[in-house]
């Protein structure tokens, strides 16, 4: 820890810091209003303490990728191709980028670090029971929604992040030196989330949760892997025969011959928009809900082709990170989601060499790949950075970027 870091001028600062930062996570799922000002609060502390430390002036290579962020996030916004929301999507971009920046360049100690792992799991506890209510007791629901999360996919995204990462928890404990009731508790949360996942019905968040699962198995070191893997396949099996929501809902699509629920047609939309109107910066953020027929349909005569209206589907998501970023922030915004992406997998493979260097540093590795794959692979299907699971994605990431710089001293300049 740096001088600066342990100055008692500093001390009461990186109280308030860290207690919007657990209010923040606390709201997260629950509640909008509060998560939205415990966000800006901690983003307004984060910045005055580093300020007061001269840090705010030390760029690496992270920084000069959000700063790239936020002008692709400006420039899609000043200069769109389309006219409506830009400035609405501007603002919830800048949001959840500016917390992902300033949370990956702070410092924290490694008991606080912990702390703020478990308080994300646990925080999810109340909505996730609250959403089981009224899905499965009161009948309200069709699907499992948390709070403030809002929609299945999203929820499911939520979910699966969480899961995986108190799997990386619960495998990063030593069997011998913990608390056999405290090793159940988490055997027990992990299996509420789980059964939670195939209650949700996300079949690409279900799908995630499945190859992070057996990532973090496999990279773990624990002595039982292979009966590990085992159980784990063959409660897979038994919930396919069982039919549980999510075998139940995929094998319905497949029936009807819809396996990506009209997602095809999204996309055709998508890449028809990016013919009609090849731009640098985009259409704007939040503008894709205003491509309507008429545009689709002249673009596509306007290349001397026939328009099928049954091979479009107009929504005001595409569900696809990748054509999102380059639909509406252009070709310079997807290269830098491109130029992030490598830049993570790039930390992630870098820790894999180090994952036994203590039992931290293993559910910190799980919980960033977690969140990897939750805006990468699920991206395929999905617009993802975006919300509370673009602010737990941000969160998990920046508590494994911490840890390399300052505990592992693995910096990229």
């Amino acid at each position: 820890m740096t001088s600066n870091f342990l100055n008692i001028k500093n001390i009461k600062l990186l109280n308030l810091e860290i207690a919007c930062l657990i209010a923040l996570l606390i709201f997260l799922p629950s509640f909008e209003a509060p998560k939205n000002l415990f966000l800006l609060a901690y983003v307004f502390f984060a910045l005055l303490r580093q300020f007061k430390e001269s840090r705010i002036t030390h760029l690496d290579k992270l920084d000069y990728i959000f700063i790239a962020f936020f002008f692709s996030a400006l420039f899609s916004s000043l200069f769109p191709v389309l006219h409506g929301h830009e400035w609405r999507g501007f603002r919830s971009f800048v949001t959840v980028f500016l917390f992902g920046w300033v949370f990956a360049r702070t410092e924290y100690s490694k008991q606080t670090i912990k702390t703020l792992f478990l308080v994300s799991i646990f925080a999810l506890l109340p909505p996730l029971f609250l959403g089981l209510y009224h899905l499965l007791w009161t009948k309200e629901l069709n699907f499992l929604l948390i709070n403030s999360v809002g929609y299945v996919n999203a929820s499911g995204l939520y979910l699966t992040t969480i899961a995986s990462a108190s799997l990386g928890y619960l495998l990063s404990l030593n069997l011998k030196r913990t608390n056999p009731y405290y090793y159940s508790f988490w055997i027990a949360l992990i299996i509420l989330f789980n059964f939670s996942l195939l209650e949700a019905s996300s079949r690409s968040s279900f799908f995630a949760l499945i190859i992070t699962s057996m990532l973090i198995i496999i990279f773990s070191k624990i002595s039982y892997k292979k009966i590990f893997l085992s159980m784990f396949f063959l409660i897979l099996v038994v919930c396919f025969f069982l039919k549980a929501p999510v075998f139940e809902k995929h094998m319905i699509n497949l029936k009807n011959h819809d396996v990506l629920s009209q997602r095809d047609k999204l996309w055709n939309v998508s890449i028809e928009t990016l013919r009609a109107s090849p731009s640098l910066f985009g259409i704007g953020i939040n503008n894709y809900g205003l491509v309507d027929e008429k545009m689709i349909k002249a673009s596509v005569e306007d290349r001397n082709a026939f328009y099928n209206p049954n091979n479009y589907f107009y929504s005001t998501l595409n569900h696809n990170v990748y054509l999102a970023s380059i639909v509406e922030r252009g070709l310079f915004g997807a290269l830098i989601l491109i130029t992030f992406m490598l830049y993570w997998a790039g930390r992630l493979y870098d820790g894999i060499k180090l994952l036994f260097r203590g039992d931290q540093h293993f559910y910190l590795w799980a919980g960033s790949m977690t969140a990897f794959s939750s805006v990468f692979l699920v991206g395929f299907v999905h617009t993802t950075l975006v919300h509370e699971p673009g602010i737990l994605t941000f969160f998990f990431f920046g508590l494994y970027e911490i840890y390399c710089k300052f505990y592992l001293k693995i910096n990229k300049k």
